[in-house]
Formats: C-alpha cells, sequence, structure tokens
C-alpha cells in the first residue's frame, strides 16, 4: 500500500475514533470497524503508527486498535520493533509472542538472534525465569559473535539471581563486563559484589566494590563504604570496618547516615569486647539524631545494658520510633527529676504523644503548660497550632480553635505568624459552617496585616464566603480588594472571574461578560484566563466540542521550528539539528544513560540523561538535541521538560500555543501512549483529551515514575487502590504491586478507577479528579459544600494540592483542545 493512502486511512480512521469517542450512537459501528480494520493494522504498524507500536515520534496517532492476530505479513524487523515497544508498555505476553513468531519466520541471523535474546527478556517479566536462563544460554551459545552478546548475559545474571543463583549470577555479570567495557562498570561491579556476597565471598565482593568505586559513575561513593565497612563487619574485621564507617561519617552530610554510621560503630565496637566505646556511639545518635531508626536500635542497646540516658533524648527517640507509652513513661520521668527551668520541648512532645494516645484534654494541658510559662520557647507558636488543631481536628471544638487562634493575635500581633494564625481561625469557622464569620475574620487581614503574603488569600476566602452566603454585593467587595492588592497576574485573574460570577449572580450579565474578558486578557495561558474564555461561551470545564485529529504535518513543523531556532539562539552545531552532535554522543552520562535504557534500567538511565540536560538547560540547541533522543527512545518526561526549557530560554514559556513555534506545543502536550489511553477513554465514555491531560498530571508520561507517597506508574496509583480495583476487574492475571509500573496495567486501572468516582459524583470531573487525588472522603464533603458549581467546588476545597492539580489538568486540557480539535 502506498504510504500516501495509509496516511489517509490513519486520518479517517483516528477522526473516526474521535467521532465515536463523542457521540455514543455511534460506538457500536466503530468497534466493528476496529475489527475490520485489525488485521490491515497489524500488516502496517510501522506505517500506521498504531497498535503495537507506541509514540517514538512527535506526534503519535492514537488509535484504538484491538490485539491483532499474528500474521506472516509484518516484516520481521516490524515485529522485533513491535515487540521491543510492547516490553517497554508492559505488554508482556504480546511481546514473547511477537519476539517467538519473528524467530520462526526471520532469516536474516541478526533478526533471528535478537528475537532470541527477546524471548528470554519477556520470560523474565513474566517471571519464568528457568525459561529465560533456557533461552538466554540458548542464545549465547547460538550467536556468540552477536552486537547483544553483553545484554545477554547481564540479563540472564537477572534471571539468576532471581532463583537465587547467586554465585552464577556474579559470573554473568563479569561476562557482561567483558563484552561491554567502559559504558555502566560501576553499577555492574556493585551488582556483582552484592552477588559475591550473597554466596559468602566477601573477600571477592570487596575487590567488587572497589573496583565499582574508581570507575565512573554519578553520585558519591558513600553507599559503596557503607557495603565495604559492612563486608569487613561480616568477616570479623572490625577495625578495617571502624576505619571505613569513620571515613563514611565524616563524608555524610545527612542525619540519617550519621546515625546509621553510629550505630554500625557501636555494633563494631561491641564485637570487639569495647563497650565504652560502643556506648558511647550509641549515646551520641541518641542525643544529635533522634529521627533515625539505628538511633531507636542503639537505644534499645543502652537499655539493656543498663546505661543512663537523658530521659528527655530517649523520650524524643521513642516517639519518632512511634513507641508512644515508653515516650511517654520518658518524658514522665524528666519532668520528675528536672528543675522547673527546663525548655518547652518536653510539654510540646508530650502533648503530641498524648494526642496520639488519645489523650487529648492532656494535650491540650502540656501545650498550655508551654505557652503559659515558656513564651519565648523555639516551640511556642507551634504549641499554639497544635492546641488549635486538636481542637477543631480530633474534638470538633471548632469555635474553641478559632478563639486559640484568635488570642494568639491578640497577645503576639506582631509575631510572624500572625497573619497565618488569623487566616487559619477563619478557616475553623468556615470548617463550622460560619461563614458570615469567617469571612468577617479574613477581612481583618486586609487592615492588620495588609503587607502580609496571606492577606490576597485571605479576602479572596472572604468573597467566596460571601458568594456561598449569596451575599453577592460583599463579595464583589472583597474581589475588588483584591483586584487593587493582586501582584500576580493569576491572582487577579482569578478575582476578576470571580467578580464576574458575583455580577451575574445578581443578574448583570453585561458587567460579567465584561470581567470574564478582562480575565481572558490579564492571564490568557493560566487556569483563570482559560476558565474565563469558557464562561464567555457558555463552556462547562472539560465539555467536548468538534473532533480531534492527531494528525499534522511535524516536517514542516519542525523545519519552521529550527528555522526560529536558528534566529533567536547562536546555533553553531551540525546538521541536522534533531541529532546529537559529538559533543553529546560521546558524553559519559549519554554512553551510560543509553546502555541503562537498552537494559530497562529506567530509573538509572533518565538519572543519567537528567544530569546531562540540567548541565546544558542554557543551551538552547542542545537542550534541543536532547529532546529529540529522549522523544526517539520514548522519555517523554524530560522532552517535555526540554521543549518547556528552549521556550524559557526565549521568554515564551508561558504563552499560549499559538504564540510560539506550534512544534515544542505538540512536544509539551503530545498524545503520548495514545494507543494505551485512547482506548480506555472509549470504554469508559471520557474525553480522550480529558484522559491524556489526567496522565500528563500524573506522571508527565513516565511509566516508571513513583511519588514520595508510593504512587505508581503512568496515573500513579497506590498499591492499595490497585489492588481494589484489581479485584473488581479480575485482571490482570497473577497481579503485582510492581504491575503498577507497566503501563499497559495503569492505564487501565486509573481509569477503571477515576471512571468509578465520576459515577458516583453524577459525571462531576472536578469532583472526581479531586477524589483520584484527595481521597473520596475529602470529596464528598467539598461535594456538600458546592452541589452545583464547578468554580465554586473547586474553592471550597480546603487543600492546596487537589486544588492545584484539577487546575493543571484543566490547564492541559486545554490546551490538548487547543491544538487537537477540529470542528
Amino acid at each position: 500500500m502506498e504510504l500516501g493512502k495509509v496516511q489517509d486511512l490513519t486520518h479517517c480512521f483516528t477522526c473516526f475514533m474521535m467521532c465515536a469517542m463523542r457521540q455514543p450512537r455511534i460506538r457500536g459501528t466503530f468497534l466493528l470497524l476496529c475489527l475490520m480494520l485489525s488485521t490491515l493494522a497489524c500488516n502496517i504498524p510501522e506505517l500506521l503508527n498504531i497498535g503495537p507500536t507506541p509514540t517514538p515520534s512527535v506526534t503519535p496517532t492514537a488509535t484504538v486498535t484491538p490485539t491483532p492476530t499474528p500474521t506472516p505479513t509484518p516484516l520481521p524487523s516490524a515485529r522485533l520493533e513491535s515487540a521491543r515497544w510492547a516490553l517497554f508498555k508492559g505488554e508482556w505476553d504480546r511481546a514473547l509472542s511477537e519476539y517467538q513468531i519473528t524467530l520462526t519466520q526471520a532469516i536474516d541471523p541478526d533478526e533471528q538472534a535478537a528475537a532470541q535474546l527477546g524471548i528470554g527478556l519477556a520470560m523474565i517479566k513474566l517471571d519464568r525465569y528457568q525459561e529465560a536462563i533456557a533461552a538466554l544460554s540458548l542464545y549465547v551459545e547460538s550467536y556468540p559473535s552477536h552486537d547483544l552478546l553483553g545484554q545477554a548475559y547481564f540479563h540472564r545474571a537477572q534471571a539468576q539471581e532471581a532463583l537465587g543463583h547467586f554465585e552464577t549470577a556474579a559470573s554473568d555479570y563479569q561476562e557482561y563486563l567483558g563484552h561491554r567495557p567502559g559504558f555502566i562498570d560501576g553499577f555492574v561491579h556493585e551488582r556483582r559484589g552484592d552477588a559475591l556476597g550473597r554466596v559468602g565471598n566477601p573477600t571477592d565482593a570487596i575487590i567488587a566494590y572497589q573496583d565499582a568505586m574508581i570507575s565512573p559513575r554519578l553520585g558519591n561513593d558513600l553507599e559503596l563504604e557503607i557495603k565495604i565497612g559492612r563486608t569487613f563487619e561480616e568477616m570479623g574485621d572490625y577495625s578495617a570496618a571502624l576505619a571505613k564507617y569513620s571515613d563514611v561519617f565524616e563524608s555524610a552530610t545527612d542525619d540519617y547516615t550519621k546515625a546509621q554510621m553510629d550505630f554500625f560503630r557501636g555494633r563494631a565496637h561491641t564485637a570487639l569486647g569495647q563497650f565504652d566505646q560502643a556506648y558511647g556511639y550509641y549515646l551520641h545518635a541518641v542525643e544529635n539524631y533522634p529521627l533515625a531508626h539505628e538511633t531507636y536500635l542503639g537505644l534499645v542497646e543502652l537499655v539493656i545494658a543498663g546505661v543512663a540516658v537523658n530521659e528527655l533524648d530517649r523520650g524524643l527517640v521513642d516517639y519518632y520510633a512511634e513507641q508512644y507509652e515508653v515516650a511517654l513513661a520518658a518524658f514522665n520521668r524528666y519532668l520528675s527529676a528536672v528543675p522547673v527551668d527546663h525548655d518547652g520541648t518536653v510539654h510540646y512532645y508530650k502533648g503530641l504523644t498524648l494526642r496520639t494516645l488519645g489523650d487529648y484534654a492532656n494535650a491540650i494541658q502540656e501545650w498550655d503548660q508551654l505557652i503559659d510559662t515558656h513564651p519565648w520557647d523555639r516551640l511556642w507558636d507551634e504549641a499554639w497550632e497544635e492546641k488549635a488543631f486538636t481542637q477543631w481536628a480530633y474534638l470538633d471544638q471548632y469555635d474553641q480553635a478559632a478563639q486559640t487562634l484568635l488570642d494568639f493575635v491578640t497577645v503576639a500581633p506582631d509575631h510572624a505568624r500572625a497573619a497565618e494564625f488569623l487566616f487559619d481561625a477563619a478557616r475553623s469557622k468556615e470548617r463550622s459552617g460560619q461563614l458570615g464569620e469567617a469571612a468577617a475574620i479574613w477581612e481583618r487581614l486586609g487592615s492588620e496585616y495588609p503587607e502580609s503574603e496571606w492577606t490576597y488569600r485571605a479576602l479572596f476566602q472572604a468573597g467566596i464566603a460571601h458568594y456561598r452566603l449569596a451575599d453577592f454585593f460583599g463579595s464583589e467587595n472583597a474581589f475588588l480588594k483584591c483586584k487593587e492588592i493582586a501582584i500576580q497576574s493569576s491572582d487577579l485573574a482569578a478575582a476578576t472571574l470571580w467578580l464576574g460570577k458575583s455580577y451575574l449572580a445578581r443578574g448583570d450579565v453585561e458587567r460579567a461578560r465584561t470581567a470574564w474578558e478582562e480575565a481572558v486578557g490579564i492571564d490568557p495561558n493560566g487556569y483563570y484566563g482559560l476558565r474565563a474564555g469558557d464562561l464567555l461561551v457558555g463552556r462547562d470545564p472539560f465539555q467536548s466540542f468538534g473532533v480531534f485529529n492527531f494528525h499534522s504535518d511535524v516536517e514542516t513543523e519542525r523545519l519552521e521550528a529550527e528555522q526560529w531556532l536558528r534566529a533567536t539562539f547562536p546555533v553553531t552545531g551540525p546538521e541536522p539539528l534533531s541529532a546529537l552532535d559529538a559533543g553529546l554522543s560521546n558524553d559519559y552520562r549519554m554512553l551510560r544513560g543509553n546502555e541503562f535504557w537498552q537494559l530497562g534500567l529506567y530509573n538509572q538511565a533518565k538519572a543519567e540523561f537528567e544530569s546531562l540536560r540540567l548541565e546544558k538547560e542554557n543551551d538552547a540547541e542542545a537542550t534541543y538535541r536532547l529532546m529529540h533522543h529522549f522523544l526517539d527512545i520514548g522519555l517523554y518526561q524530560p522532552a517535555i521538560y526540554a521543549a518547556w526549557q528552549i521556550l524559557d530560554l526565549a521568554d515564551l514559556a508561558d504563552v499560549g500555543i499559538n504564540d510560539a513555534p506550534i512544534y515544542f506545543s505538540r512536544i509539551r502536550f503530545g498524545p503520548y501512549f495514545g494507543e494505551l489511553i485512547m482506548p480506555e477513554a472509549l470504554r469508559h465514555d471520557f474525553d480522550g483529551l480529558f484522559l491524556l491531560s489526567v496522565v500528563r498530571q500524573e506522571s508527565l508520561f513516565e511509566g516508571f515514575a513513583i511519588s514520595y507517597a508510593g504512587a505508581r506508574g503512568l496515573m500513579q496509583i497506590i498499591p492499595s487502590t490497585g489492588q481494589d480495583v484489581v479485584d473488581q476487574l479480575g485482571w490482570p492475571p497473577g497481579y503485582r504491586d510492581t504491575d503498577l509500573y507497566r503501563p499497559v496495567v495503569s492505564v487501565r486501572l486509573g481509569a477503571q478507577y477515576l471512571a468509578t468516582q465520576r459515577d458516583y459524583f453524577d459525571g462531576d470531573l472536578y469532583a472526581a479528579l479531586s477524589a483520584y487525588n484527595a481521597g473520596p472522603g475529602n470529596a464528598i464533603i467539598w461535594k456538600e459544600l458546592a452541589p452545583d458549581d464547578p468554580d465554586l467546588f473547586l474553592e471550597v476545597i480546603r487543600i492546596q494540592q487537589p486544588q492545584n492539580y484539577i487546575r493543571y489538568i484543566y490547564w492541559a486540557f486545554t490546551n490538548y483542545r487547543g491544538l487537537y480539535t477540529e470542528p
């Protein structure tokens, strides 16, 4: 088939899909068409860019394609590419099938070798380790001169480790180093050292760790130093271990590592019978690093040995180790033994301990003791704060909490936190539904603390409170004051939008429209400017219109972008600009990053690439070249950052999508993983651009992402939530938490969970998003406060993170809509 006809077919197929997603009455016809076209899609995946092949280009075509029936038609090279991307997306069975079919069809030895290697890798992903070892061993025996031989040894070592065969794993790692020297030697030497240590060969393990230390690598060598020290300790060479631990202690910059070294040194001295030295290190950690787990372990040793420990220090360590009963006992002993001139720390932490144990009244009494007797203590203001928090959050005493905070302002009106506490006092009133009193307190900030960073937020919340009371003249007055003091364009646009809503609530349509037009002009690419634009045309949040189409003339747009790049920045490197130049190609971080990426070690690869990207962030040409490399391999998050960085260097980062070369906008808002996201959008009646926007906000299209809270994958699902959804779906079989890193799993589970929230909230996407981000319990509370107005719902959210979450998704959706929607 001619390429032009294929592109026309792709364009028509994509448009029909988009229509189906927006027109439920033709979805059945669309699904039938999918089945009719599945065989054709299978035969030309490299041209259609659908089905098994994901999105290495800037504008991947996101289409719904059922898993194609394998046929002998596709070229082996196409199947290999398809299998590679199936692995990338977490489609293990599909990848295995593609590799197996390729192996039976391929004539070229290189293609046969790649297929055999791929079978082994797919087996590892499927936890079929013995079969993986057999497949990889067959590859090694059959293709001893193949370019990817080093990868085979590395992956076989991984499989051996999974089976507990550490000696053979160490041998395979050594084979890898022989075939691929100079790339990731430090990493592999460390892995080899770990394996040798597991089989009781500490001498060779230390040698491997030392080899790792002299190999180029990112970061410092503290972890390796610690491993060497622990290996010496396991060998019984405590003097060598102590020397190593002391070196690490002196080099460490964080308290946790220092506490760990204190514990390790104490343990080594104990093994030598040098108990006084051991107790000295344990005491040092107790006195200086109470938050560390190793400090608690040292405290246990001290208590067992009967060594005297300061009771306040002991209580703090026990508190942070969540040993609350013994912490309380230690605090009580301290208070019984120490004169009254002690500082307030013991009262503060005793209060926290009592609250954790459910004794709220006595917790408040401890904080009152600190407040009354230690007015200059460093924890004085925090005692007020914890008292108020306990009153409203644990005891439902909202008036008392507000009064506590108001008393603080009365007692210390010039304190650095006085304005903050005044704001919080109003919030406590708002939580209990006393909107008039809340508004009055928030408005005090305008007169009492006009220069405070809290004042704009306070006046804005006062306006929202008046609006909720249907006091629209009061809300107008508050939002007008906000406009007078707003510094950021986003704040000015927010006040102006709500001024318009206040006008509209009073029936003044013209003034409302004027205000919204003003908001659009103030911040045209920010949330409130974009929302005001939708209000002007009567458009609901995330409302679909027209048909979205990802087809574009990428080559022309790229050339236009490069012409702009040359006119804007000093571009001196060789053509093509979309390829790495010699300096970038030969940079050790690029070499290591590529090697890690090929081995599927994505976190390590990203660390290397990000180090290079950040070093070049002020070099537009280098950033542009790196951006394309990241796109080519499927590392979309750094590619998006690179596109934004180039625009930022030209002071265009915050402009609309049409006010800078559109090529960069397509990279920043590309339909990445579209072949996974669009079918799930169709399945759950989501606008495909909406679901793309959610994935963009959650992970910026990084399948191996993990958050500080443990959320994983493209849609950042917490393991417990993932298990709940799997229980509902009965899929995938043999589910484990690590499956959340598989894009195909993450998208399906995330879309299912989001759809569940949407259905619970009767189609309210703001409420559904807040539930996805902050939990359905919070969303239910906020929905009760603003059941019918999505704009008001956003403002009554009392946590900043879900507020920003909704705003960013709205912003992304509007940009996607502007880029890809046609009438």
